[in-house]
């Protein structure tokens, strides 16, 4: 080439990355705190996530849409994805072939307790009390794809259902509920948001005794605020969303922030031990929640007064998070408060590839000392997968969208399908803000990083609240798949997740699965000896003799792979009862007994006899 025309290639090319600098710039969005999800409330759909307002559907035969306006993916066309679908999982995907759902819903017959109804009819109005038999199904299942919803759906029945749901308004209505199962031999199921995914709401099919789901979402208010101390005494039924509208209108956050917060609870959160994607600045949930009281059928978990930490011999809160409904039910909790930012901003950093996010990330939380308020890495898929639920681009888009690609594929050197993206959020103090983005972006210099700018920092942040809608419109088409988590070393990340896609190709390929399963993952969290890592797992199940048979195997040799590799059973979702088989592996058998012993000093008849995690094979 003429080095005429090689001066001008290269000034083509500076110009451009001044350009996308420029532009980059320009959509900055520092600023006050603002909710990455819609706060307005509205209809919940019955047995799918999420609210009737939002769904994925098809627009044309080619392309889909999302409805109505809550998130950022609503209201536009997508013409990326349905090709994109096509790509990685090697089947087709037409309207006429989604499965038409199953509309006339099996609801058992409930056994009935007469003398337990008369007990209660005096001190519960009639409106919390129901036994209709929609309300009675909407509250027999959580959100776990396979087992629950897709079987409910476009499958078989559940095998059980709750006989009665109960709605208590105020706590000493809850210990009456308690007292009376007890006294009566009712077996009693803690119910919040419903969107638990670990099985841990699928009813035991061999229970013979009523069963009572208590529904704890009117026990939903902030019954007192300590400015000076930074507390707040917050009811257990309340919404992440409710919540932290209301402290948030009076100046103060949480800060918890799961991908469920616009639907899941208070109490929920604590009895799965959850993790929320900003806990990088304000901690997991037990570092959120200064105590809780829990009611027993033999009296109350509690603390007579909450202080910053003690050293009281073994504390009692501790038997609440994780106890996934096995133990009593929670109330209330006393919370940590942080004043609400003054200033947040995103941004978005492309890496080659995902080992050098890793190595980002590791420099980052190990030697520099900074910790954005969340710092997500995606893998190449999910990056692509983004990229797939954009609209159109305009005129003037598809032409930066143009420029942008050259520089990052012909500049920089990225292979399209390898490069990974990493999402931030920064908030606090601005001074604060302005110094972690001066370290977070020479750090991610050093690792071949480059921006791609807040308004994709954003987007991609914000997605996370709208995407478990797709999980259903798949579900349709016989795509058999969920998410699973766990913690993981620094050094085991890569061996483990080799082992994972090893496993599910092989497992697949040895069933006949048509296509091309698919796999993607993302670092969400991090700590000082290692990450999360948040799988996504989906295969056709089309021509399978019994699709949910051979998913559950797959699954179920996938956890052994990342147990046999170095990680942890769960990091947030919480054990339920699709993991429970492989606790043996991770306690020893005197700390199960221990814990066996401890149930039955708090419930003695198995009034709450969920059988979550330990407790799968307690008599009634």
């Amino acid at each position: 080439m003429p080095e005429a025309a090689i001066a001008i290639a290269i000034a083509s090319a500076a110009v451009l990355v001044i350009l996308l600098l420029l532009l980059r710039k320009r959509s900055g969005s520092g600023g006050e705190m603002e909710f990455s999800y819609d706060l307005s409330e509205g209809e919940r759909f019955s047995h799918k996530w999420g609210y009737t307002d939002t769904r994925f559907e098809f627009d044309s035969p080619r392309t889909v849409r999302v409805t109505g306006n809550r998130y950022p993916l609503s209201g536009y066309s997508m013409p990326g994805f349905i090709p994109f679908a096509e790509e990685v999982l090697g089947v087709p995907f037409r309207p006429e072939d989604a499965a038409e759902e199953i509309q006339d819903k099996v609801v058992h017959a409930p056994k009935e307790n007469q003398a337990f109804l008369d007990a209660l009819k005096p001190l519960l109005g009639d409106e919390q009390i129901s036994l209709d038999p929609k309300d009675r199904l909407i509250h027999s299942h959580g959100q776990l794809s396979v087992d629950e919803i897709y079987r409910l759906l476009y499958d078989s029945p559940l095998e059980r259902t709750v006989d009665l749901v109960l709605y208590p308004q105020e706590e000493d209505q809850v210990r009456d509920i308690v007292r009376l199962a007890h006294e009566h031999d009712v077996c009693l199921v803690p119910y919040g948001g419903g969107t638990n995914v670990s099985g841990a709401l699928v009813l035991p099919s061999e229970e013979e005794r009523m069963i009572a789901s208590v529904d704890m979402q009117r026990m939903n208010r902030i019954l007192w605020i300590d400015e000076e101390n930074l507390q707040a005494c917050i009811e257990a039924g309340i919404s992440g969303k409710q919540m932290e509208k209301e402290l948030v209108a009076r100046g103060y956050t949480t800060g918890h922030d799961p991908d469920s917060v616009e639907l899941a609870t208070l109490g929920g959160w604590i009895s799965t031990n959850a993790s929320g994607m900003k806990k990088n600045r304000y901690g997991n949930i037990e570092e959120i929640v200064l105590d809780a009281t829990l009611v027993t059928p033999t009296g109350d978990i509690d603390v007579k007064q909450a202080t910053p930490r003690n050293s009281t011999s073994v504390q009692p809160k501790g038997l609440l998070f994780g106890s996934e409904g096995n133990f009593g039910i929670i109330t209330k909790a006393i919370l940590k408060l942080h004043p609400k930012p003054e200033y947040q901003e995103y941004d978005l950093l492309v890496f080659p590839d995902f080992e050098k996010g890793v190595a980002f990330l590791k420099e980052l939380r190990q030697r520099k000392g900074v910790l954005p308020a969340s710092i997500r890495l995606v893998n190449n898929f999910e990056l692509r997968f983004g990229q797939a639920l954009k609209p159109a681009p305009t005129f003037w888009k598809g032409i930066m969208a143009r420029f942008q690609k050259f520089v990052l594929l012909k500049v920089k050197g990225f292979n399209p399908l390898e490069m990974v993206a990493c999402t931030i959020l920064m908030e606090g103090a601005r001074s604060e803000v302005e110094y972690q983005k001066s370290v977070v972006f020479k750090t991610a210099k050093q690792y071949g990083a480059i921006s791609g700018g807040a308004k994709n920092g954003k987007r991609g942040y914000a997605l996370t609240f709208g995407i478990a809608y797709i999980r259903d419109f798949f579900n349709q088409f016989r795509i058999l798949g969920e998410t699973f988590e766990t913690s993981i070393p620094w050094d085991r990340i890569h061996p483990m997740i080799q082992a994972v896609k090893k496993s599910l190709l092989e497992q697949c390929e040895a069933a006949g699965v048509e296509g091309t399963p698919y796999l993607s993952y993302r670092a969400t969290q991090t700590y000082q000896t290692g990450v999360c890592i948040y799988f996504t797992m989906g295969f056709n199940g089309r021509g399978l003799e019994n699709p949910t048979a051979i998913y559950h195997e797959i699954e179920h040799n996938l956890r052994q792979a990342i147990l046999d590799n170095g990680g942890s059973l769960s990091h947030h979702h919480g054990i339920g009862k699709i993991r429970q088989n492989f606790l043996p592996q991770v306690q020893t058998e005197n700390s199960i007994n221990v814990m066996r012993k401890t149930k039955e000093a708090m419930d003695p008849g198995n009034v709450f006899a969920i059988r979550n995690g330990l407790f799968a094979d307690l008599d009634s």
